[in-house]
């Protein structure tokens, strides 16, 4: 599923953001947000979700509201119509990642994605 959901000790299941069965990229609020492919979260300090969106090579965050935004990275599509990835040190949007899948908050609040 292209969504980030929550399963709480009860085992009752919400989804956080997203959409099941509907990918894209989209920054928004919850169910308007779309991801493609997300495979890595972490917890930030803050309680923000940190989510690697593989197919859409960028690193995103998921408010505890459920607002997503772009953290880092930015999509690019290719002469297909498909997101292209790259491997770029940058800020924010300049960044570029390829197909980012684990990713891990340190004590200083630093996102690390491998």
């Amino acid at each position: 599923a292209s969504c980030i959901r929550k399963v709480t000790p009860q085992g009752v299941v919400t989804t956080l953001a997203g959409a099941g069965g509907q990918s894209g990229y989209v920054d928004g609020e919850r169910e308007n947000a779309r991801f493609n492919l997300p495979a890595g979260v972490a917890v930030d300090g803050d309680g923000n979700i940190i989510v690697t969106d593989y197919d859409n090579h960028c690193i995103r965050k998921v408010t505890p509201r459920g607002k997503v935004s772009t953290l880092a990275g930015s999509v690019n599509i290719d002469g297909d119509g498909d997101p292209k990835g790259g491997f770029a040190n940058g800020e924010g949007q300049d960044a570029r990642f390829y197909c980012p899948s684990g990713v891990a908050v340190d004590l200083d609040g630093n996102v690390i994605v491998c």
